[in-house]
């Protein structure tokens, strides 16, 4: 079974309406493995959570449903981290849903198969998993069909969670030797289908029917093409922030704003921003300060966009859908939401066979800015970075020589980027052709750290050649980063 996917996890970033990423059940992990803690087991040395009223989430449907709970207590993922406990169900695992529950019989004892669970994660302030929770005790009771009536009603008593580790691809949740537990007071469960602080009739959530907007939450329904919106002008659209907004367009034709800049907002539409904060005042080619998304405005109309997704330096970089956009001989057009993005500096190295030389013991700064993915298989193997690289990735080539110890290092990470890296050989071909459904020949490699952080690993070499450094990432997000390879 599919599990539910999430929009509390991995990278989901929205700025001021402009969407650059997202992210699945699939990402709800740390990035190379999962928590550590200092404690175990269930029961009465068990951290007691406050947690407040569950909502449901913009992400059920006929196979999964889930309510959310904010939760007050601090798990200690560090400032501006949050803690979220999620009441998940999925349809045709159990006969009924209606009933009790022991959340440690059965299929309810793993996350893998449970068809009532209950988990708690954390996030830390750059919104990436840090540590999750699942159920190790306590009896879950619902008198109504989550599924059928959209309402989660019922009680929850006696309940545990024990720190685990969920894996990305089954889903099976392991326990955390030495992890924390957590407990949880008996709590009413009478949650019903629309979200905490949503303003119009109960009913409207997730009707099926039209885009409700500016509700004071996100509708579901705004979430399929060609829905019709409720609560707007005929000449508004539903905004990603949920607001109702007017259409423009940034590009050629171009079409400004009477009121606000215009600026892309997804794939397809441009809006007019109302909110000045999303709007820098720079020229393109100048340096935006942090926040801002858009930049250099010209007649109503921001024509750049701040850069913390590209080269990641602020830099007012010119808006773009095609690399006819951009400066053709130096710059290459990088998307964020479909094919509209921003313009970068175009790179020498995206590939094996167009790799920059290392010199033994020199670093050198790059980034992945302007790449593509063309590395992907063959890195995932517990071998080399133990985790598929969907990044864009680059190549560096150095010649090794047989019964030498070497050490690759990437370091000195932008904040945002969580690189790996990979070593190839000892030839060409070993990088495989074709772009990243093609199986490459990874001898070595890392994924260990997080966002921010660097990546080492050793080798020594048994056949004398040229091997490639693949600087690749967990996520899509590009970054600089330098990179050294040393011998003793």
């Amino acid at each position: 079974m599919i599990r539910l996917r999430s929009i509390f996890a991995g990278v989901f970033i929205v700025t001021a309406g402009l969407a650059v990423g997202c992210s699945s059940k699939n990402d709800n992990k740390a990035p190379d493995g999962g928590g550590s803690g200092s404690g175990s087991g269930s029961g009465s040395n068990c951290t007691s959570l406050a947690a407040g009223t569950p909502y449901r989430t913009a992400t059920s449907d006929a196979m999964s449903s889930a309510w959310h709970a904010e939760v007050s207590t601090d798990l200690g993922a560090g400032a501006g981290s949050t803690a979220t406990m999620s009441f998940e169900f999925y349809a045709g695992i159990e006969t009924s849903l209606v009933g009790s529950f022991d959340l440690t019989a059965g299929n309810q004892n793993n996350y893998g198969t449970c068809a009532a669970c209950v988990r708690v994660f954390t996030l830390d302030s750059t919104g990436m998993i840090v540590k999750q929770y699942f159920q190790s005790g306590g009896t879950l009771t619902l008198t109504a069909d989550p599924f059928g009536t959209r309402h989660m009603t019922g009680t929850v008593k006696n309940l545990a969670l024990d720190e685990v580790t969920i894996d990305s691809m089954t889903y099976t949740s392991t326990p955390v030797v030495g992890g924390v537990c957590l407990s949880l007071p008996d709590m009413a469960l009478a949650s019903g289908a629309a979200p905490a602080g949503w303003t119009c009739a109960d009913d409207a959530y997730a009707s099926g029917g039209a885009c409700d907007c500016a509700c004071g939450g996100h509708d579901p329904d705004c979430d399929t093409a060609g829905a019709t919106v409720a609560g707007c002008t005929a000449a508004q659209v539903c905004a990603a922030d949920d607001t109702c907004a007017n259409t423009c367009h940034v590009l050629t034709p171009s079409m400004g704003c009477t009121t606000g800049t215009c600026g892309f907002e997804n794939a397809t539409l441009d809006i007019c921003y109302t909110d000045p904060a999303a709007v820098s005042g720079v020229a393109l080619g100048a340096t935006c300060a942090a926040g801002p998304t858009f930049c250099g405005v010209t007649a109503t109309i921001a024509k750049g966009i701040c850069d913390t997704r590209g080269v990641d330096d602020l830099k007012c970089r010119a808006a773009c859908a095609a690399n006819s956009d951009c400066t053709v001989a130096t710059e290459v057009c990088q998307p964020l939401v479909g094919s509209r993005g921003l313009c970068v500096p175009k790179i020498t190295n995206d590939t094996c066979p167009s790799a920059t030389v290392l010199t033994l013991g020199t670093a050198v700064t790059g980034s992945t800015a302007g790449a593509t993915n063309d590395y992907d298989k063959g890195l995932e193997t517990a071998a080399c970075t133990n985790f598929p690289q969907v990044g864009r990735d680059v190549a560096y080539a150095i010649t090794m020589t047989a019964g030498t110890a070497y050490t690759v290092a990437v370091s000195g990470v932008s904040p945002d980027f969580d690189p790996s890296a990979a070593l190839l050989g000892p030839s060409a071909t070993s990088c495989g052709v074709g772009g990243p459904t093609v199986m490459s020949t990874c001898v070595k490699g890392a994924d260990a750290g997080a966002a921010g952080e660097g990546e080492t690993f050793a080798y020594t070499p048994t056949v004398t050649g040229t091997y490639y450094v693949v600087v690749d990432s967990f996520f899509a997000r590009t970054g600089t980063y330098t990179v050294k390879v040393t011998s003793p």
